[in-house]
Protein backbone atom coordinates (compact mmCIF):
# COMPACT_ATOMS: atom_id res chain seq x y z
CA UNK A 1 0.00 0.00 0.00
CA UNK A 2 2.21 2.81 -1.29
CA UNK A 3 1.61 6.39 -0.21
CA UNK A 4 3.56 9.43 -1.33
CA UNK A 5 3.81 13.19 -0.92
CA UNK A 6 5.94 15.18 -3.39
CA UNK A 7 8.72 17.21 -1.71
CA UNK A 8 6.95 20.45 -2.70
CA UNK A 9 3.89 19.26 -0.77
CA UNK A 10 6.01 18.46 2.26
CA UNK A 11 7.45 21.99 2.03
CA UNK A 12 4.26 23.85 1.17
CA UNK A 13 1.83 21.57 2.90
CA UNK A 14 -1.85 21.34 2.15
CA UNK A 15 -2.00 24.82 0.63
CA UNK A 16 0.09 23.61 -2.32
CA UNK A 17 -2.43 20.85 -2.98
CA UNK A 18 -5.32 23.34 -2.78
CA UNK A 19 -3.71 25.79 -5.23
CA UNK A 20 -1.95 23.36 -7.60
CA UNK A 21 -3.99 20.15 -7.97
CA UNK A 22 -5.75 20.22 -11.32
CA UNK A 23 -6.91 16.59 -11.47
CA UNK A 24 -7.76 13.72 -9.20
CA UNK A 25 -7.14 10.39 -10.91
CA UNK A 26 -7.69 6.71 -10.26
CA UNK A 27 -4.56 4.91 -11.46
CA UNK A 28 -3.95 1.21 -12.09
CA UNK A 29 -0.61 0.99 -10.37
CA UNK A 30 1.71 3.16 -8.36
CA UNK A 31 5.17 2.75 -6.92
CA UNK A 32 7.05 5.45 -5.01
CA UNK A 33 9.30 7.22 -7.48
CA UNK A 34 7.03 6.76 -10.50
CA UNK A 35 7.29 9.67 -12.91
CA UNK A 36 4.37 11.89 -13.84
CA UNK A 37 4.36 10.22 -17.29
CA UNK A 38 4.11 6.76 -15.73
CA UNK A 39 1.30 7.79 -13.39
CA UNK A 40 -0.70 9.55 -16.12
CA UNK A 41 -0.13 6.58 -18.43
CA UNK A 42 -1.89 4.36 -15.88
CA UNK A 43 -5.00 6.53 -15.41
CA UNK A 44 -8.28 4.62 -15.37
CA UNK A 45 -10.49 7.65 -14.61
CA UNK A 46 -9.84 11.31 -13.82
CA UNK A 47 -11.75 14.46 -12.96
CA UNK A 48 -10.71 18.10 -13.04
CA UNK A 49 -10.24 19.90 -9.72
CA UNK A 50 -9.97 23.54 -8.68
CA UNK A 51 -9.04 25.15 -5.38
CA UNK A 52 -12.76 25.23 -4.52
CA UNK A 53 -12.72 21.40 -4.41
CA UNK A 54 -10.40 21.38 -1.38
CA UNK A 55 -11.13 22.24 2.25
CA UNK A 56 -8.42 23.05 4.78
CA UNK A 57 -9.13 22.33 8.45
CA UNK A 58 -7.53 21.63 11.79
CA UNK A 59 -6.71 18.03 12.52
CA UNK A 60 -7.62 18.02 16.18
CA UNK A 61 -4.59 19.29 18.08
CA UNK A 62 -2.15 17.50 15.82
CA UNK A 63 -1.83 19.68 12.72
CA UNK A 64 -3.80 20.42 9.59
CA UNK A 65 -5.67 18.38 7.01
CA UNK A 66 -6.99 18.89 3.52
CA UNK A 67 -10.03 17.09 2.13
CA UNK A 68 -11.06 16.89 -1.52
CA UNK A 69 -14.57 16.95 -2.91
CA UNK A 70 -16.08 13.74 -4.25
CA UNK A 71 -16.00 13.25 -8.02
CA UNK A 72 -17.77 10.87 -10.43
CA UNK A 73 -15.86 10.72 -13.73
CA UNK A 74 -16.38 8.21 -16.53
CA UNK A 75 -13.63 5.60 -16.77
CA UNK A 76 -11.43 6.10 -19.83
CA UNK A 77 -9.69 2.72 -19.39
CA UNK A 78 -10.28 -0.59 -17.66
CA UNK A 79 -8.53 -2.29 -14.77
CA UNK A 80 -8.14 -5.98 -13.99
CA UNK A 81 -8.50 -7.97 -10.78
CA UNK A 82 -4.71 -7.87 -10.27
CA UNK A 83 -4.37 -4.09 -10.45
CA UNK A 84 -3.44 -2.26 -7.24
CA UNK A 85 -5.51 0.92 -7.58
CA UNK A 86 -4.51 4.30 -6.14
CA UNK A 87 -5.83 7.87 -6.15
CA UNK A 88 -3.44 10.57 -7.33
CA UNK A 89 -3.65 14.37 -7.16
CA UNK A 90 -1.93 15.85 -10.21
CA UNK A 91 -0.48 19.24 -11.10
CA UNK A 92 -0.68 19.06 -14.90
CA UNK A 93 0.90 22.48 -15.46
CA UNK A 94 4.17 21.43 -13.80
CA UNK A 95 3.87 17.68 -14.54
CA UNK A 96 3.89 16.75 -10.84
CA UNK A 97 2.32 13.95 -8.87
CA UNK A 98 1.44 15.88 -5.71
CA UNK A 99 0.00 13.14 -3.53
CA UNK A 100 -1.04 9.51 -3.80
CA UNK A 101 -3.11 7.29 -1.53
CA UNK A 102 -4.36 3.74 -1.75
CA UNK A 103 -7.76 2.74 -3.12
CA UNK A 104 -8.58 -0.20 -0.88
CA UNK A 105 -11.26 -2.14 -2.83
CA UNK A 106 -9.17 -2.73 -5.99
CA UNK A 107 -12.39 -3.58 -7.78
CA UNK A 108 -12.36 -4.14 -11.53
CA UNK A 109 -13.20 -0.97 -13.47
CA UNK A 110 -14.71 -1.12 -16.96
CA UNK A 111 -14.07 1.66 -19.44
CA UNK A 112 -17.18 3.79 -19.96
CA UNK A 113 -18.59 3.16 -16.48
CA UNK A 114 -18.92 5.85 -13.83
CA UNK A 115 -16.25 5.78 -11.12
CA UNK A 116 -17.00 7.24 -7.69
CA UNK A 117 -13.94 8.98 -6.26
CA UNK A 118 -14.56 9.60 -2.55
CA UNK A 119 -13.45 12.59 -0.52
CA UNK A 120 -9.74 12.10 0.09
CA UNK A 121 -8.14 13.43 3.27
CA UNK A 122 -4.43 14.05 3.72
CA UNK A 123 -3.18 14.82 7.24
CA UNK A 124 -0.18 17.01 8.00
CA UNK A 125 0.99 16.29 11.53
CA UNK A 126 2.88 18.60 13.83
CA UNK A 127 6.55 17.64 14.12
CA UNK A 128 7.33 15.41 17.07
Amino acid sequence: MAKYLHPNVLDGGPLLIKTSAQRVALVKAFAVGNSYATVTGNIVAAAATTSADFTLANQGGNGRKITSATKSPTASASSTSGDDLHFALLDDTNNLVLAVTDETSNQVITSGNTVNIPALTFNFNQPV
